[in-house]
């Protein structure tokens, strides 16, 4: 029965996925001229299908989330004419064809690596933490509480770096370019969770973002997806000034696929 619902929700955000990146695309961008009267975004369902070389009531089903399973050369073909970059032709795949990916992984334990925190703590005096698969705080050193204003597993909006993001008055007003910073790790959680979007411990951090953040589910439904492309965050200090941080997110070898390491880098 999981697996039903999680192949139904998955075909629906292929749908969802489709839908948006059409929209997006000009349709002179494909010699098309609309007239006055076209109300519609982007190009229509009937012009990606001609494009692309398929049926329209074919290429309608994908984006009802009807049980399809289009080849790689007409995945390709509507990525083409969706004008995806490499990021969203990945995850278009990702979507469409989840078996031919490798099988995924189930949740790490949730008790941290030991040889996690001992790796943070020599990163001193870099603030520094590490995320698993749903981005909750699993370690974190001295540097990175005292800079991000502490971690408690305990509660809800402190726990989870996206329900940070949009939940915490005190992130949002940290990150001098918060818009940025929040639109940028929201597509790439996207991106990272493909593979286990109807996990429980991923539905635990969307389901109340959704329902608590009116802007997290606002951008959540644009379908952005994009790779780690932020490599400099401005802080406001105490006093108001804006601190310049190098980041870099880490993907440790050995302790756990899905375990990843924020640093930040002060500049000066």
């Amino acid at each position: 029965m999981l697996e039903q619902t999680a192949e139904i929700d998955r075909r629906k955000e292929l749908g969802r996925f489709l839908r948006a990146m059409r929209e997006r695309v000009e349709p002179s961008r494909h010699g098309i001229r609309t007239g006055t009267r076209r109300r519609a975004s982007g190009l229509l369902r009937e012009e990606v299908a001609l494009l692309a070389g398929i049926s329209a009531t074919w290429y309608t089903w994908l984006e009802q989330g009807r049980e399809a399973n289009p080849s790689a050369p007409v995945l390709n073909a509507l990525a083409d004419v969706l004008d995806l970059l490499p990021v969203e032709r990945q995850h278009l795949f990702r979507l469409a064809r989840p078996e031919w990916l490798p099988e995924g992984m189930a949740p790490e334990d949730p008790s941290p690596d030991p040889r996690i925190a001992a790796l943070l703590a020599t990163l001193s005096p870099n603030p520094a933490y590490a995320l698993n698969r749903a981005w909750d705080f699993i370690a974190w050193n001295d540097e990175a509480a005292d800079l991000f204003g502490g971690f408690d597993p305990a509660q809800p909006t402190k726990s989870n770096l996206l329900k940070r993001l949009f939940l915490d008055p005190a992130w949002h007003a940290l990150f001098a370019d918060w818009e940025v910073v929040a639109r940028s790790a929201m597509a790439q959680f996207r991106a990272a969770t493909v593979g286990y979007a109807s996990a429980a411990d991923i539905r635990a951090v969307l389901d109340p973002l959704k329902a608590l953040s009116p802007e997290f589910a606002r951008q959540w439904a644009e379908m952005r997806v994009e790779e780690a492309s932020i490599w400099s965050k401005g802080l406001v200090g105490p006093s108001g000034n804006v601190a310049t941080y190098d980041y870099f997110m880490l993907a440790p070898a050995g302790v756990g696929k899905d375990i990843t390491l924020s640093l930040y880098r002060k500049r000066g």
